[in-house]
């Protein structure tokens, strides 16, 4: 749930950034400018980590002792950066004893000058300082910035002192003396808990979707051929023999487009890659990307994986039998652009239908999957539902194997142990909390095993975990006695039933875990494992021992 990175400047020298890059740093956040200009690796340190595909962000060393020096400090910044997009947000470093002296007051109005301005020219921004300055001077409004806390021993090793990690900020400097193979000498070690992601918006808020939509509008009546014939047309040769332009022009890029094989999402892959290009629509779909299941995997590890549609987002069916692409959103209903479908039926998801088609159906059918969310630049003026996501803070689970689910009482799409951090927006459902996890992505947690940070204490549990038990570990092999057994969320018949596996049929042979729970109604669940992989309860009373 941890992102690495290294802070870095002139006194590493000139790293080399390949080598960075493969020993699994992440990111880089650079000095920019010295006191009096700029830093002397910087120009070489950005182009490096462009080249390697490495994010970037930037720290300046804050020298201002009021207002009108902390805005010529952000002016050099922004002439630097002279029209650069970066990864990460532009730091404010506030570390100097000159400045703690003017007061927690000053420090605002001189902190607030610059983050302002380079706020104004279109950058993420945010603050670097210690953890007695963000205990001690930093104020309130301050606090609601984006903080990236330092906190190392006096014995400084170089590794991570988890008695030392702060309960605030968006990223820990844990260390000033870690070796990474690429940089001479000792570097700052950072964790962040924040995956800020480069986004089209970044290259001069391009709008791609008006490219999108006429490109979507414009393929809707192609009908799949019976042969390798006539792939350009839209209505020759049709057939069911599952041929089709988009397939071979995906394969003409060197990559698997399944040629004579079910294509709906080898069509999404194509209007991605017509959009986009290739490298972006791999980055969206992922190299698995003509199998709907392996998306929805992809997408859930790159945090692009939400509940509610988004105009351009690609929405999956049925456990993963069908994709398509939402093109508007009216009176709660999504309208679809898809292929390998049919022409027409409200609410009806036809996997294998053989033509480009446009669909309806009310949000919430409960065939729906969820939703791939794309960027395409700046965001559509209408037809959103659900904001992309803003975090509020930070939090910590406060127990081990906290599930995180899709959606409220909803199929688990990850899991968190003690101690792991993740972003927080500030909506709740219920006794449920939404939450942003590195490497799951959008979901829910239970509140009561949630710590904000910052806070002294979380709410009192609502349900009893006995950690005595340990799901991981089979108690016995069950067989299902009931004609149809239905796989829940959580134990009780008002919970829903998992997507990936719902239900079960007499005589299946399933894993019992050592994680028996107590509905509501005082009756026992079993914890299960289906297959090896699906996880679930179902009633004990329907389970044989075998």
């Amino acid at each position: 749930m941890e992102i690495k990175g290294i802070d870095i400047s002139s006194y590493q020298g000139k790293p080399d950034w390949k080598k960075v890059k493969k020993a699994g740093i992440k990111y880089a956040i650079l000095r920019i400018h010295e006191r009096y200009g700029i830093d002397a690796s910087f120009e070489y340190n950005y182009k490096e980590c462009d080249k390697n595909g490495i994010p970037v962000g930037v720290y300046k060393y804050s020298y201002a002792l009021n207002v009108a020096q902390a805005e010529d400090e952000a002016d050099s910044v922004i002439s630097v950066l002279n029209g650069r997009k970066l990864d990460f947000p532009v730091f404010y470093d506030l570390e100097w004893s000159e400045q703690r002296k003017l007061g927690n007051t000053a420090v605002e109005k001189i902190a607030l000058a610059f983050l302002n301005k380079i706020q104004a020219e279109g950058h993420k921004v945010g603050i670097y300082c210690n953890v007695d300055w963000y205990q001690n001077v930093l104020t309130a409004a301050l606090k609601k910035y984006d903080c990236w806390v330092a906190r190392y021993p006096l014995n400084d090793n170089g590794g991570i002192q988890e008695r030392l990690r702060p309960d605030f900020g968006i990223g820990w400097q844990y260390s000033s003396k870690g070796h990474v193979d690429g940089v001479n000498g000792n570097v700052d070690m950072n964790v962040f808990y924040k995956d800020y992601k480069k986004t089209e918006g970044d290259a001069g808020k391009v709008n791609l979707w008006d490219k999108a939509k006429k490109l979507l509008d414009d393929q809707v009546g192609y009908l799949e051929k019976r042969s390798n014939s006539n792939l350009d047309s839209k209505t020759a040769n049709a057939g069911y023999g599952n041929y089709t332009k988009y397939s071979r022009d995906v394969n003409d890029m060197g990559l698997m487009g399944c040629q004579g094989q079910p294509w709906c999402a080898t069509y999404q892959f194509w209007n991605c890659a017509k959009i986009f290009g290739k490298a972006k629509a791999l980055e969206i779909m992922g190299n698995g990307f003509y199998n709907c299941n392996s998306v929805k995997a992809h997408s859930r590890s790159k945090g692009t994986w939400h509940s509610k549609p988004k105009v351009g987002a690609l929405v999956i069916f049925r456990n993963g039998a069908h994709i398509g692409r939402v093109i508007r959103i009216e009176n709660g209903r999504i309208y679809t652009n898809e292929g390998n479908t049919s022409s027409g039926g409200l609410n009806h998801v036809e996997a294998n239908g053989g033509c480009v088609a446009e669909k309806s159906y009310t949000i919430g059918n409960n065939q729906i999957d969820g939703y791939v969310w794309i960027n395409y630049g700046a965001e559509t003026e209408s037809g959103t539902e659900g904001e992309p996501w803003k975090a509020t803070g930070t939090a910590t689970s406060t127990v081990d194997n906290l599930f995180v689910r899709a959606d409220p009482n909803g199929e688990v799409i990850g899991e968190l142990m003690k101690g792991n951090r993740f972003e927080i927006n500030g909506i709740k459902d219920g006794f449920w909390t939404q939450v942003n996890v590195v490497e799951i992505g959008v979901g829910w947690v239970w509140t009561a095993y949630v710590k904000k940070d910052g806070s002294q204490s979380s709410e009192p549990p609502k349900q009893e975990i006995n950690n005595k038990q340990d799901k991981t570990q089979r108690l016995f092999v069950g067989k299902v006695t009931a004609g149809v057994l239905n796989v829940r969320t959580w134990a009780g018949t008002e919970h829903p039933q998992i997507k990936s596996y719902p239900t079960l049929n007499k005589g299946n042979l399933v894993d019992v875990m050592n994680f028996t729970q107590e509905a509501a109604d005082g009756e026992q669940w079993y914890y299960i494992r289906i297959d090896g992989k699906y996880h679930g309860f179902v009633s004990a009373k329907y389970i044989l021992k075998q």
